[in-house]
């Protein structure tokens, strides 16, 4: 080109001039009069144009000049500040006469790197691939601001946060009321109070900006992944200020920043998270009941102590889920000790949300604590427990199944009537036995659960329970799971591992349903981060064992494939709702729809009497992720 930029010869105009908004001119044009129809002076037009447009930004923004970097100049928002969800400020000075005579990109987007998986999802994900620049006048650009935003979208963001996250796993540790009142009244302006309201809005932000897209505007999933981002550091500034300080608000904010770790793939920030979580949880001994007066009948303010009872209780089950996922069964990774932990499990929402005492269960079955009077006793405990007491057991059965799995070499064999495996298949066919109707999985119960915003914590419960069989019968598919002390199964023990690996393919079916039926109410519901996982995990002994395992020579073998196949396209169909939320399901939805796509071409090149014996999945350049890892 005339404006010494490096051609690369590329046929009608070279990529670089393109890149740059230039004319360009092959060398030869510039050089030989006879051969050239362009005139000297259009050619000096082009150098002058070229002068002028090589100058591509002529002002940076406040942001970027402070910080000496470069900046793309894009408006509202450039480059840098996008990445850092920064907000992007230029002088209020006007543009100069030369950049509004330049005609306008295509696109005023900025140029954003995305990497092979953003391109490789399909057209029908219906979610751009690059982020568009949203106008800092729009009704969502107030998610990217460095402060909380005024009272009227804080409330919303806040309320997002206690429908959608509060109710899962054990986060609904903390009593609504009581914070609303506190926000209401102007009392959470210490450093730690703040930085609870700061992690709240960074949590609720994401589903705040989720509904936006599905009801008001189609938005870039990278701005739904990163909407709060900013809210979640200034958490985390407040209280790694004063690490070294202990308290139960504290603690609180220490859970949630781990869950939004989790969110965004930083599973390296959330497993070093733990250590100070549990440490904390210690060094307050909320793993004990704060006194022996469980109804605060001796209290001057009954209510407000029942309300912290019960909140201590569930921050400490929750620190005792996060050691427990953070472990998935290798002991040297766990620091807390279920035996240690002499709490009642948490009450139902009901008596947690009207401040109401009451007796429930410990983490044993039918077992209360043992300084309760007889007369304070109810005929069925249980009876005060809801879907987060029956998490806490769930979890606690699949931790033990994961430390079976990963010592089959100290186990007895699994077909004997007294072997670990059989307890642990017992314990599961317990729980399932003691689980109350109104947490049955049934469309009653789904629309009334929907209706309490508790839809996510239900699915939860019972996607957890099929995955913890799937978990504890994945003994059978060694290959699949890379077992590393796979145990050998005698001959004639063929029909017993025919089994083992029938139901496993049974429950992962039923994860896929579960994840259609959920679907239908919405992604939101799908409200934790670790089950793109299960999603892709049940994808995986689906395909496997329509490849490996299924006798297609059997009648019922056609309408078995088909309908497999119809869950495997849900769960794909789950993993791309996902992906706006969560940033691994975009790759195991990618791997997963390879592998079906590989599966499924083979059943159309090969006669379906006969047995297809795919590869491993890890030689299908599966991805294995750290979540993936540590779920194993």
């Amino acid at each position: 080109g005339l404006e010494q930029v490096k051609c690369d010869e590329r046929p009608n105009g070279c990529f670089n001039c393109e890149k740059l908004q230039l004319s360009c001119l092959p060398a030869s044009q510039g050089t030989s009069n006879e051969s050239n129809p362009v005139s000297r002076e259009e050619i000096n037009n082009v150098r002058v144009t070229a002068r002028t447009k090589r100058k591509r930004t002529y002002r940076s923004c406040i942001s970027c000049r402070e910080s000496k970097v470069k900046c793309s100049g894009d408006r509202p928002t450039c480059s840098k500040c996008w990445q850092k969800a920064a907000i992007c400020v230029y002088d209020a000075e006007p543009e100069p006469v030369w950049v509004q005579s330049i005609a306008p990109l295509t696109s005023h987007a900025p140029i954003h790197e995305t990497n092979s998986s953003q391109a490789r999802l399909p057209a029908s994900h219906g979610v751009p691939s690059s982020p568009a620049v949203i106008n800092e006048n729009s009704s969502i650009s107030w998610l990217r601001a460095r402060e909380l935003p005024p009272k009227p979208r804080l409330t919303k963001l806040v309320e997002a946060f206690f429908s959608n996250v509060h109710p899962i796993r054990i986060f609904a540790f903390i009593h609504k009321p009581s914070f609303m009142k506190s926000l209401d009244l102007g009392q959470l302006s210490g450093n730690e109070e703040q930085a609870l309201l700061h992690i709240i809005c960074a949590l609720g932000a994401r589903f705040y900006a989720l509904e936006y897209h599905e009801s008001v505007s189609t938005l870039p999933r990278e701005l739904i992944q990163s909407a709060g981002n900013q809210w979640a550091k200034a958490a985390e500034e407040l209280i790694f200020a004063e690490y070294s300080a202990i308290s139960i608000t504290r603690l609180m904010v220490l859970a949630l920043l781990h869950d939004y770790e989790a969110r965004l793939g930083n599973y390296a920030q959330s497993f070093m998270l733990t250590g100070l979580i549990t440490r904390m949880s210690h060094a307050l001994q909320i793993n004990l009941e704060q006194s022996t007066d469980l109804f605060c009948r001796e209290s001057s303010n009954p209510s407000a102590d029942v309300t912290l009872k019960e909140s201590r209780r569930r921050l400490m089950w929750a620190c005792y889920m996060v050691d427990v996922w953070a472990g998935s069964g290798v002991d040297q990774l766990t620091l807390l000790n279920e035996a240690d932990i002499k709490l009642q499990l948490p009450c139902n929402e009901r008596n947690f949300l009207l401040q109401i005492p009451c007796v429930t269960e410990c983490l044993q079955a039918h077992r209360v604590l043992d300084f309760i009077s007889p007369q304070d006793i109810p005929v069925k405990p249980g009876e005060n427990m809801g879907i987060s007491a029956y998490y806490i057991r769930i979890v606690n059965i699949w931790q033990k199944v994961l430390r079976f799995v990963k010592h089959l070499d100290e186990v007895q064999p699994p077909w004997l009537p007294n072997s670990e495996f059989i307890l642990l298949y017992q314990r599961i066919t317990a729980w399932r036995e003691n689980l109350p109707s109104v947490l049955e999985w049934n469309p009653d119960n789904i629309y009334v659960r929907r209706e309490s915003s508790q839809l996510g914590a239900l699915f939860l419960l019972h996607i957890m329970c099929h995955h913890v069989i799937c978990d504890l019968y994945r003994i059978s598919f060694p290959e699949l799971f890379k077992i590393r002390e796979a145990f050998p199964f005698p001959p004639e023990q063929q029909p017993f591992v025919s089994h083992l690996q029938l139901v496993c393919f049974e429950n992962a079916q039923r994860i896929a349903i579960l994840f259609f039926t959920t679907l239908q109410h919405g992604a939101k519901y799908l409200a934790d981060p670790i089950l793109p996982s299960f999603a892709y995990n049940s994808s995986r002994v689906m395909l496997y064992y329509l490849a490996r395992i299924l006798d297609r020579s059997k009648p019922e073998a056609r309408n078995v494939i088909k309908e497999t196949m119809d869950l495997i396209r849900s769960n794909n169909k789950s993993l791309q709702a996902m992906a706006m939320m969560y940033p691994l399901a975009e790759p195991l939805y990618i791997t997963a729809d390879r592998w079906l796509d590989k599966v499924r071409r083979s059943f159309t090149r090969i006669d379906m009497t006969a047995y297809l014996g795919p590869q491993d999945p890890s030689d299908l350049n599966e991805v294995e992720s750290p979540q993936e890892v540590r779920y194993a």
